[in-house]
């Protein structure tokens, strides 16, 4: 029997699934790697660091099976960038999408109109977690750097150009580099021009079915494998909502981990007049549609540690959260503690807590977090909503939506069904059925459903409805009233940053 891995090279850490060739699970590893923050706003890791971790993964995994591994498909983070020389060596560190270095950039490139424009030919929001944005800045100022490099591409490029010689990007994550035209799926002049470099500097556009080549020598040799097949994957939005059977607009997917999203899939190129959602091309009959938001689990994880303490575990804050009804006594909680992309694409926007008063307690404020964290993924996916319609499910995934508290929770708030489902590794699962495509033991995409498997379905609960149904105009109007104010603040923290290391 032959057997395929299914890589997802996330932005902390590299998992990786080993499958049989009838797409069952046998063997799951993860390695993790350092995020280098050292300046502010800097969110980089080492590309070799991670090239060490996914081969540690394939390694074991391999070693399971005797090195039987027939291909190895990828799914990975988006917004990554790297810059190489001529002789192909590491120029730079991968700048990850959480790096917001970029974001005066960004405000030029609004008052120019050259954001908008971005965004009109390419679908790319009007955030610093676009590579496009990263090369002005890099050209900005890091002029003579810039000039060095001969070549541009992510972290997933990387890595497949490392084990196969070759340098191959899909259409998706190019998509996500702001650089590639929405409609004819190449990589678009008039940008290209904007940031001063050549097709010739990026990586060959390819579908994500396309098998990149067989692995090196070298790395065969080391790795124990035989005549294994490269398939080129995507990125990890594309593959988290086709992994959970979202197939076009009649379902969204929503998955939240640290950070998370709200994505479905379209027939046409859909673009907002806000600019409120990303539109990246999958191939000429499947757009990508959705909004990512920075503050998910990673709200969470700092409520926990604050409202409770760092030896609490996640149960306990939940549990602490249930003993109050829904709305928390109108305590509303706004979680940009990390800026927002959507649904307010706004890097400095800033965390807190609105309506507080002297009856409210621990539990209250518990749940009031929870509670804003899916308020915002709400209105993440209402500029979806306004422009393809509001979906007939939402199938979830990810860490911070494991309990039956938080999935009805998101039932009430986005008054539509929850589908919970039982592979929770949709990014790796996506990806080795994509590899079943490209060695041909799949004939059509629309095959997945065949490998996905329901757990429960979670309704409404038509009290909690009208509970939320009052409560979500106030915090609408309240993230828009206060966001004016989020640039000074962001400013104040900027300039005095000792205040955060320091006590009386």
């Amino acid at each position: 029997m032959k057997y395929i891995i299914g890589m997802d090279v996330g932005t902390t850490a590299t998992k990786g699934t080993l499958y049989d060739e009838n797409g069952q699970s046998i063997a799951e590893m993860q390695q993790g790697y350092p995020l280098i923050q050292d300046k502010v706003d800097q969110a980089e890791e080492d590309p070799n660091l991670i090239f060490d971790a996914v081969q540690d993964v394939i390694f074991t995994l391999a070693k399971k099976v005797s090195g039987e591994i027939a291909a190895i498909s990828w799914s990975s983070q988006m917004h990554s960038l790297i810059g190489l020389d001529e002789n192909k060596q590491l120029l730079t560190n991968s700048i990850t999408w959480a790096d917001n270095r970029a974001e005066y950039v960004v405000e030029e490139a609004k008052s120019s109109g050259l954001a908008q424009q971005i965004y009109e030919r390419a679908g790319m929001p009007i955030h610093p977690m676009a590579p496009i944005y990263k090369l002005i800045w890099l050209k900005q100022k890091h002029e003579e750097l810039y000039r060095k490099v001969k070549y541009w591409l992510g972290i997933k490029e990387y890595l497949i150009f490392r084990l196969t010689g070759k340098m191959a990007i899909d259409i998706p994550m190019a998509a996500g580099t702001g650089l590639l035209n929405l409609q004819t799926l190449t990589w678009d002049p008039e940008l290209l021009r904007a940031v001063e470099i050549d097709s010739e500097q990026l990586p060959e556009l390819m579908q994500p079915v396309a098998i990149v080549g067989t692995i090196l020598p070298e790395y065969s040799q080391k790795l124990n494998l035989h005549d294994t097949q490269i398939v080129l994957g995507a990125s990890d939005g594309y593959l988290s909502t086709i992994g959970i059977g979202v197939l076009d607009q009649h379902s969204y997917a929503l998955n939240v981990g640290t950070s998370g999203a709200v994505r479905t899939i379209t027939r046409q190129p859909v673009l907002d007049k806000k600019a409120r959602f990303f539109c990246y091309a999958v191939d000429e009959k499947q757009y990508l549609l959705g909004g990512p938001v920075n503050n998910g689990g990673i709200s969470f994880a700092w409520a926990k540690n604050v409202i409770l303490s760092s030896e609490d575990t996640a149960e306990d804050f939940l549990n602490l959260a249930q003993t109050v009804p829904a709305g928390s006594a109108g305590l509303l909680f706004l979680p940009y503690l990390g800026g927002e992309r959507a649904p307010i694409w706004d890097a400095n926007a800033r965390g807190s807590f609105v309506g507080l008063t002297r009856n409210h307690t621990k539990p209250q404020m518990a749940r009031s977090v929870l509670e804003g964290i899916i308020f915002n993924l709400l209105g993440a996916s209402h500029a979806l909503t306004e422009n393809i319609g509001k979906p007939k499910a939402i199938r979830i995934t990810g860490g911070f939506v494991k309990s039956d508290f938080v999935r009805q929770m998101l039932a009430d708030v986005f008054n539509v069904p929850i589908v919970t489902l039982n592979n929770d590794q949709s990014g790796t699962f996506a990806a080795m059925f994509l590899a079943r495509l490209a060695l041909g033991l799949s004939k059509d995409m629309a095959e997945i459903n065949d490998y996905i498997n329901e757990e429960r379905i979670y309704f409404p609960q038509e009290k909690n409805v009208q509970v939320y149904q009052e409560l979500l105009p106030i915090y609408n109007d309240l993230v828009h009233s206060i966001q004016e104010h989020y640039e000074k603040i962001a400013k104040f923290q900027s300039m005095h940053p000792e205040l955060f290391n320091k006590t009386l």
